[in-house]
């Protein structure tokens, strides 16, 4: 069974755990080493030093805020792409360059009973990915900070049953919002965030006959709310079918709090 947490969500800062029959992983580390200890105290009754595994998606800070914390409390190995190892190494411990396990978007990993997929998107990041999780015939993918979401992420990312998926603003917040130009211009661009909008007609395209869960993930404390990500993913999926409603079942996450663990 693949069971998983967002134990924090939004632009301040991201981690997700996931966790199988014998296999525990934290996916990013954007909130600090204590949050994420209680979090994931709270949400699976686990602690740090249990984790087999810290995957990174890239080196922002809402990412790897608490990684240097997590270094110190688990021994668990660190899975990042070269770039952006090299842009985090430096803050950590000399003692966490042997424990880096190389990654690279499209090579499958085992670790332990999870089979992971990295795939590469498109961020103003070095070297960025996002995960595929399988196990057990249950998949998960967590599909964030990316400007748009291409044929070859669609078809790496069919058929899970749950998504961990970016709904980061709402277009027209962002573009009457106090950001400066040029972080707007970041932001709509291909490198950038997916919009309420452009999420839903993503998930459109990955949705066959079985039901889904969805949560909107990654959303912009200035530039979206909740109940305004969950009101345009819903419209715009019953426009393109109305079943679909029936069909997908979305969830909110929080900067603040872990969601209850879940499996799939």
């Amino acid at each position: 069974m693949l069971r998983f947490s967002v134990l924090a969500s939004g632009s301040s800062g991201n981690a997700v755990y996931i966790e199988s029959e014998n296999t525990r992983l934290l996916l990013d580390a954007g909130i600090s080493g204590r949050q994420l200890q209680q979090r994931l105290k709270e949400a699976a009754d686990r602690q740090l030093a249990e984790l087999d595994a810290v995957l990174l998606t890239h080196e922002h800070i809402d990412h790897v805020r608490g990684l240097r914390q997590v270094a110190k409390q688990a021994e668990a190995p660190i899975f990042a792409t070269e770039g952006t190892w090299s842009s985090i190494s430096g803050g950590l411990p000399e003692t966490t360059e042997n424990r880096w396990k190389l990654v690279k978007a499209g090579q499958v990993l085992m670790v332990g009973d999870i089979q992971v997929t990295p795939f590469a998107v498109s961020h103003d990041a070095e070297e960025p990915v996002a995960y595929r999780f399988d196990c057990a015939g249950r998949a998960l993918a967590v599909v964030t900070d990316l400007g748009y979401m291409s044929d070859h992420i669609k078809s790496v990312i069919a058929h899970c049953q749950s998504y961990v998926l970016e709904t980061n603003h709402d277009v027209d917040m962002l573009r009457a919002g106090r950001y400066p130009w040029s972080v707007k211009r970041r932001i709509l661009s291909d490198k950038g965030h997916l919009s309420n909008h452009d999420a839903a007609v993503a998930l459109s395209d990955l949705l066959g006959t079985q039901p889904v869960d969805v949560y909107l993930a990654h959303l912009s404390e200035e530039n979206n709310q909740p109940d305004l990500a969950e009101l345009t993913v819903g419209s715009v999926l019953r426009e393109i079918r109305t079943s679909y409603l029936e069909q997908v079942t979305l969830h909110r996450t929080s900067r603040t709090a872990a969601t209850q663990i879940q499996p799939l």
